[in-house]
């Protein structure tokens, strides 16, 4: 894989001048460094983690599973054996067999004067808590980080980083040579944006009603979104864009099963179209707004997806697209990249860097009434470390962001959006005959002028599931023929009373703590 990096400014720097980044940033000698009136800091990069694909193959009979009996390969590096990259997501044995677009680890850095926090994302399906640990033991300390958010896209074009989609359901998909790469680059990806970090300022806007664009659902009752895209524009002090944050929750996957290119999909296309503008092969429709931009995927349990089916208009020609392709993500990509576009020239954007920065965290002891992921933990095709007590259970996370006016809760898993905004039901046919437990709904309890709820934060917990709504045996809710998918993928029925319980009083914490000084510690636990 490559290890190039773009920093606010646009420019590509080799993985040398990376590691002096983060030897500047560290000391306090990166850019245009602020004097002390100019408290409020900020600074973005990117950096790429495609992995290398040595060997092309021909899916010749079209299932997406390389079969060396049926498909044609390539030994492009001459060892004399096929090496496969597989891919996250659908089913086992999807390898890759080119590159459409680069892999991204994109980072985001804020300094108030007093705190540093980093956001760093990844093209990936998911990322284990120990991993995020890694991250923060190797970037933190060097780079003067006093938190750091470690998101996946859950991206599911690019290479497996959870296990669960090897050659068979007994071996896993994970290089652990990539991993290693893929956490450096990661840890890099911080250093160039410390390196980057210049006076700013942020303005955010909550944009509602152009959801029916974009193409998203939801696959299961009850059928509720979480509406809205959040957007954070972070402008440096001579008004040109350093950065933006994306907000917006659906599944990473508009290429769907039968691709076996390596992509960012729709969050590449979307990030290209806030920083880049909308691009139609070389014909430039409409101007972006510059600097790097980060995806942050939002509530995407229950799942909230755009189906094969499900078709996207353009926003150039309004040519509607439905079955899934590479014209369909850039589609939504651009459709999402033009709602931002639009906010940002309208003059709706509000500031909200006053305030300061505080990181609210706490941690969790998850159950895991799942076996078969304990299975699949213990026989190292999961990446996901347990202990026994009681019973099976995990480490985990939650965490609450307060960056000037900007909220981010940190939601460790694929989080069903009746959790967020409401519409939780006592499902007929659950296996709890009980009424809602997981109330009030998160999302009215935020207090920032804009609120980000960001799944697969420092973990991936799998679906969070409300209580009353969970079902792992027959007969099946709402009179399903077959089970729902999510239980397949939770860790249990207890993680959404965890998790949403966590960030209920870490939200209250910090709405009362915003009426008093700000506290000597940075962690509120």
């Amino acid at each position: 894989m490559t290890g190039q990096s773009r920093s606010a400014g646009r420019a590509r720097s080799s993985g040398g001048a990376a590691l002096l980044a983060i030897l500047l940033g560290a000391i306090g000698l990166g850019p245009m460094a602020a004097s002390a009136e100019e408290s409020f800091r900020a600074g973005f990069a990117e950096v790429e983690i495609t992995p290398s694909v040595p060997d092309r193959w021909v899916d010749v009979d079209g299932d997406a599973v390389f079969d060396p009996d049926i498909d044609t390969w390539t030994d492009g590096n001459g060892n004399g054996r096929f090496d496969a990259v597989y891919m996250a997501g659908f089913h086992q044995g999807r390898v890759a067999g080119s590159v459409h677009d680069p892999l991204l680890a994109v980072a985001a850095v804020f300094d108030d004067g007093q705190q540093r926090v980093g956001i760093v994302t990844a093209d990936v399906v998911g990322l284990s808590h120990e991993f995020a640990d890694a991250v923060r033991a190797a970037a933190m300390g060097p780079l003067g980080l006093d938190y750091v958010l470690v998101h996946a896209t859950h991206n599911h074009e690019g290479p497996d980083t959870q296990g669960l989609w090897g050659r068979s359901r007994f071996r896993s998909g994970v290089d652990p040579d990539y991993i290693i790469t893929l956490r450096e680059q990661m840890v890099a990806a911080l250093g160039v944006a410390v390196g980057a970090l210049e006076p700013a300022r942020i303005e955010v806007a909550d944009i509602q009603g152009k959801d029916r664009r974009f193409g998203t659902v939801d696959t299961r009752p009850p059928r509720v979104i979480d509406d809205g895209l959040r957007v954070a524009v972070v402008r440096g002090g001579d008004g040109r864009v350093l950065g933006s944050l994306v907000n917006f929750g659906n599944h990473v996957e508009l290429l769907w099963d039968r691709n076996v290119a390596l992509t960012a999909d729709v969050a590449g296309y979307a990030r290209r179209g806030v920083s880049d503008g909308l691009d139609y092969d070389g014909d430039l429709f409409r101007q972006g707004l510059g600097g790097t931009t980060v995806w942050l995927t939002g509530n995407i349990g229950g799942l909230i997806t755009t189906l094969p089916e499900t078709p996207v208009q353009d926003v150039r020609d309004s040519a509607v697209y439905a079955a899934p392709s590479f014209e369909k993500a850039r589609a939504q990509g651009y459709a999402i990249a033009e709602a931002v576009l639009d906010a940002a020239a309208s003059g709706e954007m509000r500031d909200a860097t006053s305030g300061g920065i505080r990181v609210h965290r706490r941690d969790l002891v998850v159950p895991i009434d799942n076996l078969p992921l304990v299975l699949a933990s213990a026989l190292g095709v999961l990446d996901r470390d347990w202990s026994f007590s009681w019973g099976f259970e995990t480490e985990s996370e939650a965490a609450l962001l307060e960056i000037g006016a900007l909220w981010i809760a940190c939601v460790p898993g694929e989080l069903y959006p009746e959790l967020a905004v409401g519409g939780i039901e006592r499902a007929p046919g659950g296996d709890f005959d009980s009424a809602p437990v997981e109330i009030p709904p998160l999302r009215p309890e935020m207090r920032g002028r804009v609120n980000m709820m960001v799944n697969l934060a420092n973990d991936t917990l799998g679906y969070i599931i409300p209580k009353s709504e969970w079902d792992d045996e027959a007969p099946w809710i709402y009179g399903s023929e077959e089970e729902s998918y999510g239980e397949i993928v939770s860790t249990g029925p207890d993680t959404a009373g965890i998790v949403h319980g966590a960030l209920l009083a870490l939200i209250r914490s910090a709405a009362s703590e915003r009426e008093r000084p700000p506290p000597d510690s940075l962690v509120a636990r």
